[in-house]
């Protein structure tokens, strides 16, 4: 089963930090890639990134990851006014949530050079880079 990576947006949501409270309750991520959304429903595990500018110097910081298993579209608009899927559990099911508080710096060269080859948005994380990631979490 495939893995995704999807970034937080502060400016539309704010410090991913702010969110902590409801992502502990129910972890959810935002997109508008249909396919990817879907596909991430069926029991993937989604990591959620965000991106810190420092000086001139981009800072990729992994925030908390979960396994996804339901996708909603909000009915008559968009969440947040922006996204067209909502990534999220079941009704009391384990999301599996693993929270860094606050979020790590992703350090790894490959990882980072692999990320900013990819368009926005939500994607696929080879299995190379998924043990990245999973790695910070120990």
């Amino acid at each position: 089963m495939s893995s995704y990576i999807v970034g937080h947006l502060p400016e539309e949501q704010g410090p991913v930090t702010s969110i902590y409270k409801e992502v502990r309750k129910v972890p959810f991520s935002y997109t508008s890639k249909k396919n990817e959304a879907e596909l991430a429903s069926e029991g993937s595990n989604i990591y959620v990134i965000v991106k810190e500018k420092v000086g001139r110097k981009n800072i990729i910081k992994l925030a908390y990851s979960y396994k996804c298993t339901e996708c909603y579209r909000k009915a008559g608009g968009k969440w947040l006014g922006t996204f067209d899927f909502k990534n999220t559990v079941k009704y009391e099911a384990d999301g599996e949530l693993k929270l860094l508080d606050p979020p790590l710096e992703i350090t790894d060269p490959d990882f980072i050079s692999w990320y900013k080859t990819k368009a926005l948005g939500m994607r696929v994380i080879p299995t190379e880079y998924e043990s990245v990631l999973k790695a910070m979490f120990v």
